[in-house]
């Protein structure tokens, strides 16, 4: 079955009350996902997020590869970078560790933006960076966001946030 397709079936998962939204993603990395699901949901309801949130999040930074390092040293699931890892005192490879730390992250960030679009593309880009952006262009200019940061804002309009 064509993955675009199965955008509109939704996969509800008994996890401790929650149920949790299956989006238009290749079987393959929902099988990946599968093992998180339940701690995206319960780390989104602890701290406020928006649902799927931390679902999109994991699936744009590391495709569900707890292992996952990147280019520029960002590990784990969530792809911390060290410094940041530090700050939140977790192991960034350990996923469970690293979702609640997200959900803490993302919850802050909104606060500091108070829009979840800003959160978003912060949590990617850095907030020190979207605080220069912003100050510089007087709000947001998606045309001058740096190419992965654009991908990033797809996530609020996928979630439905703004």
């Amino acid at each position: 079955m064509n993955w675009r397709i199965i955008a509109s079936i939704l996969l509800l998962i008994a996890a401790g009350g929650f149920a949790v939204t299956a989006w238009a993603i290749p079987e393959i990395n929902r099988k990946r996902a599968a093992p998180f699901l339940a701690a995206f949901a319960s780390a989104e309801s602890k701290y406020g997020l928006p649902p799927d949130l931390l679902n999109r999040v994991a699936y744009q930074e590391s495709r569900y590869n707890p292992a996952a390092v990147s280019l520029v040293g960002a590990k784990g699931l969530m792809q911390f970078m060290p410094a940041t890892a530090k700050d939140f005192g977790i192991d960034p490879l350990d996923p469970f560790q690293s979702i609640d730390a997200a959900g803490k992250y993302l919850a802050q960030l909104f606060k500091m933006f108070n829009s979840w679009p800003l959160a978003i593309a912060a949590y990617n880009w850095g907030p020190g960076n979207m605080r220069k952006h912003l100050t510089k262009h007087g709000g947001l200019n998606v045309a001058a966001l740096p190419d992965e940061t654009r991908k990033y804002l797809s996530i609020a309009t996928d979630i439905g946030v703004s």
